[in-house]
């Protein structure tokens, strides 16, 4: 008997036990909404700098009145840089899916209280992070890829940089040969040896060792040094814009793109690479007689930061000659140096590597978010690739949406066909952008309507033409 009921009782257990077990939700299965930590902003000179963390791969939109940013973010801290919107701009954070993180007021003047003890660290001047909104998510816009070298460029050999004469510093590392390159093909080319050519050429492959310090011997560094400013956009109210060009290795739409400017009076911000000046002598002389800013866009057009990460074989005096040795072969030419601004080959840089260029004398400008025309692309990059007339259209669209202070991202070379090049409709998008009210600027307008101080490109020439300069 005895044994009978202990042999029912174990039954009644054992059928307790599975249906506590059935019903008790399992840890495995529980998915909870990740933790994403608070998130704070503060001032770094004319920079923004946006912390906080997420807990999953992000993709992060930040957007106000004049700024629409976005980043994709990895588990762990996040730390964000762009040009600091106006002064009480705000602006919301979220996500690409529309789950809003945190609401940002941009003023240097505003004060916040102490934050709480759980909080991070860095919480100055900013805005506590909202709770999700039921704000309808944003329409979906194509994936883009995390860095604009992964989805364009190929593998380009680079060529080390000798050194002409014996210096004290210590020699720079050769570049490895496994650099990706643009789809397009960018390559360093000889002077084409059609139209003039300089009187004192600068060989492709030459080498300028800058002293130590910034300007040494001049008494002192150039004002706003150290501030690693990124300008992707001007500041609004006035219904400007800027349509900026790169020139790499090619120039098939140079010539076009120079008469449009020329007819409608517009003088803008070319960027040009050593390579470039060298091929086409005779189309820079016409930039600058034209009045047009010159900006430096590097010797040989390499990847300084893929992924937006600083390659280590790229130091600060490896970096420095790519920038000083384009800028002499500028010299060579017209006798003048480059205008006081530079863009980032592939819009790879860190506030490092800004930082440097700004102790030659070069402000790094960028472009807006979304500006980019990928006008360079052909119908074999088939992602990326849109026709002439549709990357007019969209630009279109977006100075009706956000224009005011937009910078343009375009280039002097195209390996389209004629008949495909958004040059062929860029002049009646302008004289339409001129009815309406909008200006045509430079790089140099923005930023000094942002007050920053002026430099004197003419003395970089200590630089160019000091004791270490190549032989002419």
């Amino acid at each position: 008997m005895r044994a009978r009921h202990a042999a029912a009782l174990l039954l009644i257990l054992l059928a307790c036990g599975r249906t506590d077990q059935t019903e008790a939700p399992s840890p495995q299965r529980a998915n909870p909404t990740p933790a994403i930590g608070a998130w704070t902003w503060h001032p770094l000179g004319g920079l923004a700098v946006v912390e906080g963390e997420v807990a999953e791969p992000t993709n992060l939109i930040l957007e106000g009145h004049s700024i629409r940013e976005r980043r994709f973010a990895e588990p762990g801290p996040v730390r964000w840089e762009f040009f600091r919107p106006p002064e009480g701009e705000a602006a919301v954070l979220r996500t690409a899916e529309g789950r809003e993180l945190a609401r940002f007021t941009f003023s240097i003047r505003a004060t916040r209280p102490a934050p709480s003890p759980g909080g991070p660290r860095l919480a100055r001047r900013t805005e506590a992070a909202a709770p999700p909104s039921p704000v309808p998510p944003p329409s979906p816009e194509p994936p883009a890829p995390k860095t604009r070298a992964d989805a364009r460029f190929r593998t380009l050999p680079m060529t080390p940089i000798p050194d002409r004469k014996p210096s004290a510093l210590p020699s720079a590392p050769v570049a490895p040969t496994d650099v990706p390159r643009r789809a397009s093909g960018f390559t360093p080319i000889p002077v084409d040896p059609v139209g003039p050519r300089p009187a004192n050429p600068v060989p492709p492959a030459t080498s300028i060792t800058p002293p130590v310090g910034a300007l040494t011997g001049r008494g002192s560094a150039w004002p706003g040094m150290g501030e690693g400013l990124n300008l992707t956009r001007g500041p609004g109210g006035r219904k400007r814009l800027l349509l900026s060009f790169d020139g790499g290795s090619s120039s098939e739409v140079a010539a076009e793109v120079l008469d449009l400017l020329k007819a409608r009076g517009v003088h803008t911000t070319l960027f040009l690479t050593g390579a470039f000046i060298q091929r086409f002598p005779a189309l820079v002389t016409r930039m600058a007689a034209e009045g047009h800013e010159l900006g430096n866009h590097t010797m040989n057009h390499p990847h300084f930061a893929p992924g937006m990460k600083r390659d280590p074989q790229w130091t600060k005096l490896r970096i420095q000659r790519e920038l000083l040795d384009a800028d002499a072969a500028l010299v060579s030419l017209l006798g003048r140096p480059m205008d006081p601004f530079w863009r980032a080959p592939y819009g790879e840089h860190t506030a490092e590597i800004r930082r440097w260029a700004e102790e030659l004398g070069y402000r790094h400008v960028g472009w807006s978010e979304g500006a980019d025309t990928l006008d360079w692309a052909t119908p074999k990059e088939r992602r990326l690739y849109r026709s002439g007339e549709a990357i007019v259209s969209r630009l279109q669209q977006r100075l009706n949406r956000d224009g005011d202070g937009l910078i343009v991202l375009m280039h002097l070379g195209s390996g389209r066909e004629e008949g495909d090049r958004p040059t062929d409709g860029l002049g009646a998008f302008m004289d339409r952008a001129r009815r309406e009210g909008w200006t045509f600027v430079s790089a140099g307008a923005f930023v000094r309507d942002l007050g920053k101080p002026a430099w004197d490109p003419h003395q970089r020439l200590a630089l160019v033409n000091g004791p270490h300069a190549p032989s002419r």
